[in-house]
């Protein structure tokens, strides 16, 4: 499988951003978590849900729920774009989104399902960057109207980083929970919240969840690693 982006700003989302603090410690330029490195927690949250842990199926639940509506949103940002271009543009004129001469390629391997949902959203907002910035070219859309417009974009799926984030793994299982122990009491304080009962029994989980193993937490799998390899092309 082969990712293709055609604009810079997909791409900066892709590589994510490092922390920048000043002499004094402060932070001036927040971190953004890159896309290879949410596939790596999307990977570890997966493995975690898959050994029962209902923190993790939560976690997946509450992602899922996210990328599936922010997708959702990002199409019709563009859904609107498409009807400006309709109603601005003349009949005289036959017009093509820009595309790059030379897109940057990943070739990926993912293996998690929310992981590929992730990786159509960044698609999503790399159409809808394309879209909006030949609105921007032909005078559709002011220089500032076009950065509200990638902005907005941009935003869904930093919100959908937040919430891989703020992932903790609390090493325990449905089990621990039904019997109420010492382990399940200490996951419940180092997590900060208490899971709903329909999450907590699996009643709910995501549509994407994986199958459950019923063997230990420390058996370790070797399948459950993320490759994401990506081309030296460079985006011009």
């Amino acid at each position: 499988i082969t990712f293709t982006l055609h604009t810079q700003y997909a791409t900066r989302l892709w590589n994510g951003r490092d922390l920048v603090k000043n002499e004094a410690g402060e932070v001036v330029t927040s971190s953004i978590l890159s896309i290879p490195n949410a596939l790596s927690l999307l990977s570890q949250i997966q493995q975690a849900a898959e050994q029962d842990d209902p923190y993790a199926d939560d976690y997946l639940l509450r992602f899922e729920q996210k990328v599936l509506g922010f997708r959702k949103e990002m199409q019709d940002m563009t859904w609107r774009m498409v009807n400006l271009y309709s109603e601005k543009i003349p009949e005289n004129f036959q017009i093509e989104r820009c595309a790059n001469i030379a897109p940057i390629q990943y070739p990926i391997f993912v293996n998690t399902q929310l992981g590929y949902q992730l990786l159509y959203l960044l698609a999503d907002f790399d159409s809808l960057a394309r879209t909006v910035m030949t609105a921007s070219h032909i005078a559709l859309l002011t220089k500032d109207d076009a950065y509200d417009w990638l902005e907005s974009g941009a935003k869904l799926i930093r919100r959908a980083f937040g919430v891989l984030e703020n992932y903790r793994n609390s090493g325990i299982t449905r089990q621990d929970a039904l019997e109420n122990n010492a382990r399940y009491q200490a996951a419940v304080k180092r997590m900060k919240y208490t899971l709903t009962p329909d999450v907590l029994s699996g009643t709910t989980r995501a549509t994407f969840a994986p199958t459950i193993k019923k063997s230990s937490l420390a058996e370790s799998d070797d399948n459950g690693s993320v490759e994401v390899q990506i081309t030296a092309n460079k985006t011009e």
